[in-house]
């Protein structure tokens, strides 16, 4: 059974209590310090009404105090809430409906932003903020009084640990339940496999609310070293910030790593200790970052929300081209077709997962969760297949398949095609309606820099089947995207329903 992840910090906290645990903005805050303030907000919570099994929404931006209202939540025996600010105030409003939280967490700028985009607070949940804001219980006045020894509060394995809603990429989000069994079997799998210890910082650039950057916080938790942070991202500062953390490990998505290349080169950009970078959806791009960067390793994994990490590539073991590497140890494997058999070696079928990782329920729909886990496994709605020694292949969701003329077409792979293009930002592909062949293959693509049409199909065909090049295309400026940079691909289909507008190949 694993630790849990409170017991993983008061292990850090009695061998490690005088190391830096965070880096952010200029501010360094070492385990023992970490600890103290979450005592002190936890019993803040305790004392604002938050009970054993309540909801703590938090709404906040990059922070010192998030994570300190994180580990308070779980401190106080509640279930941490995560949410973007930024999201419209229809969405959030309905995630918060769902989600009936006790308290909700949030600062100064982050309330300002809830309020103009019109979020709807439930009735019986409580507002409290780091900083002013009017109606609001005061966080830093509670946590000044506030004892420095953790509440007498009881926390089991089998406790809720965290609420996660899915991005939304196919209309309302789910609400994603884990346990602390699994939240404390969090991270522990990158130690071993990028070789990470308690002399590393890992920085994270994406908001702590995605799955990405909680990874570095439990990642470097797990080894007793140090993550750093900034509040946001910004590319002409990525750099200077890698040298001024003596980041040697950063987590991070494909999007950002393309934004960097098309940066102007700087000496700073390879002459820092940075050695390995996990980067999701990197793979195309991996042989121009570790040439221009000097990087020793760009890895790749494979998950989600709701199923964890699965696989993570090997640090020191040449790629596989398609796959992400073998499954994180804990995790097994089965590819099913559609009556539940388990298929041949590289036949493609429902990628499913036995994990300690995964979610425990979809929260307050039990028809989802029956669907999704059966027998222990999970069932990722995802294709793929795997090869004689266990690495994984994603094809595709199974909902995202293309068939076009009786064959089965994966939009990923057509997307991973197209970014291998330089002057191609980002791609994303989606079948439309056609009379005759079932379905026909449209590529919206967002250029960097001149890019030819014709060119750029002359390339796909180069390297695609005759049946797996796009026919219709269209330039974007950009592509819709929730949060996690994930491409919402149903508003595509939604507005190519309604426009109609396509340029033939």
């Amino acid at each position: 059974m694993a630790m849990l992840i409170l017991d993983i910090l008061a292990k850090q906290v009695r061998e490690r209590g005088d190391h830096t645990f965070l880096l952010h903005e200029g501010r360094c805050v070492s385990y023992n310090e970490f600890d103290n303030l979450v005592n002190r907000a936890a019993n803040t919570l305790v004392s604002m009404g938050v009970q054993h099994g309540d909801r703590v929404t938090l709404a906040m931006g990059n922070g010192v105090e998030y994570l300190v209202a994180v580990f308070a939540t779980f401190k106080a025996g509640a279930v941490m809430h995560p949410v973007n600010a930024a999201l419209g105030g229809r969405e959030l409003s309905y995630i918060l409906a769902h989600a009936e939280p006790r308290l909700l967490v949030t600062t100064a700028d982050t309330a300002q932003m809830l309020r103009s985009s019109g979020v709807v607070i439930p009735n019986g949940t409580t507002l409290a903020a780091f900083g002013a804001v009017e109606g609001a219980l005061s966080m830093d006045t509670a946590m000044q009084a506030a004892a420095s020894t953790p509440p007498a509060v009881k926390v089991t394995a089998d406790d809720g640990s965290t609420l996660l809603y899915t991005s939304g990429t196919t209309g309302n989000p789910k609400g994603v339940l884990f346990r602390h069994h699994s939240t404390g079997a969090a991270g522990k799998h990158f130690l071993d496999t990028l070789c990470i210890n308690g002399d590393d910082t890992i920085l994270a650039v994406t908001p702590l609310f995605h799955g990405n950057a909680w990874g570095a916080v439990v990642t470097a938790l797990q080894a007793g070293g140090t993550v750093a942070f900034p509040r946001a991202f910004r590319a002409s500062q990525f750099w200077p910030l890698v040298h001024e953390s003596k980041a040697s490990v950063i987590y991070t998505l494909g999007t950002i790593l393309a934004i960097l290349l098309t940066q102007p080169k700087s000496e700073l950009e390879r002459t820092s200790r940075l050695r390995v970078i996990l980067g999701l959806g990197s793979a195309p791009i991996r042989k121009r970052i570790i040439e221009r960067f000097g990087v020793k390793h760009v890895a790749e994994c494979f998950g989600s929300t709701d199923a964890g990490v699965v696989t993570i590539e090997p640090l020191g073991q040449e790629p596989r081209a398609g796959s992400a590497g073998p499954p994180v140890p804990g995790v097994h494997i089965r590819i099913l077709d559609d009556s539940g058999k388990e298929v041949a070696v590289r036949a493609v079928g429902e990628i499913t997962i036995e994990s300690p990782h995964r979610m425990a329920e979809y929260f307050r729909d039990a028809e989802q969760t029956t669907q999704a886990l059966r027998g222990g496994w999970f069932f990722t709605g995802d294709l793929g297949y795997v090869d004689e020694d266990g690495w994984l292949y994603f094809v595709d969701r199974k909902r995202d398949v293309i068939r076009r003329g009786g064959e089965n077409i994966s939009s990923v792979l057509i997307e991973k095609t197209l970014r291998e293009h330089p002057h191609v930002a980002d791609a994303a592909v989606i079948g439309l309606p056609d009379p005759v062949l079932g379905q026909e293959i449209k590529a919206f693509v967002v250029p960097n820099g001149e890019l030819n049409l014709e060119e750029l199909r002359e390339f796909a065909a180069a390297r695609l089947a005759k049946f797996q090049v796009p026919r219709l295309w269209e330039m974007r400026e950009s592509l819709p995207k929730t949060a996690s940079m994930r491409v919402e691909k149903y508003k595509l289909r939604e507005q190519e329903g309604a426009t109609g507008k396509a340029l033939l190949g």
